[in-house]
């Protein structure tokens, strides 16, 4: 029950504390829009642009967004968040909170990109905003990445395969 209460609750909080404090602090010297079905929120300097369908507006939004921000909800302690997954897959810059596990996949500062506290967040997008070609290689390398190593193709052949162990294994 602890544990449970604290990822789902008090780790939801968190992160919904987190976020409000980072698109401030973004939006305080950037123009930021925001998409989400809570079309109320609102913060100084944030648009908020309402809810996004995801097959056939989000991949656009990721593409042609200069800087796509992913906050990382508290509770996930390993792995890589499916929505940095999305935006790097439509060929969209990435600037995340740190994940461990990007490290198995993807080179910071050449697939994408991390910060580590609101200043290096606010100093990071500055240098992007200002680096257009820089900023449009590590999004195509995070592109390529994605095709490499995590596409369905390749995920659903390693998957098959381990099945396909599994099922040898216990055969015998």
């Amino acid at each position: 029950l602890s544990y449970i209460y604290g990822n789902y609750v008090i780790g939801r909080k968190r992160t919904e504390l987190d976020r409000i404090r980072t698109l401030t602090s973004a939006a305080a010297a950037h123009p930021l829009r925001l998409y989400t079905p809570d079309r109320s929120w609102q913060a100084p300097g944030v648009r908020n642009m309402g809810p996004a369908d995801y097959v056939s507006e989000l991949p656009y939004i990721f593409h042609y967004s200069r800087v796509n921000l992913n906050i990382t909800l508290k509770s996930i302690k390993t792995g890589i968040p499916l929505r940095a997954i999305d935006i790097m897959s439509a060929g969209g810059f990435l600037l995340t909170n740190f994940q461990a596990d990007f490290l198995d996949y993807f080179v910071p500062d050449e697939d994408f990109v991390y910060y580590n506290d609101l200043q290096d967040l606010n100093e990071k997008i500055d240098y992007y905003l200002s680096h257009e070609q820089e900023r449009q290689r590590i999004a195509a390398n995070g592109r390529n990445k994605i095709r490499q190593c995590l596409g369905f193709d390749l995920l659903f052949s390693e998957m098959f395969r381990v099945m396909d162990a599994a099922e040898e294994c216990y055969v015998c």
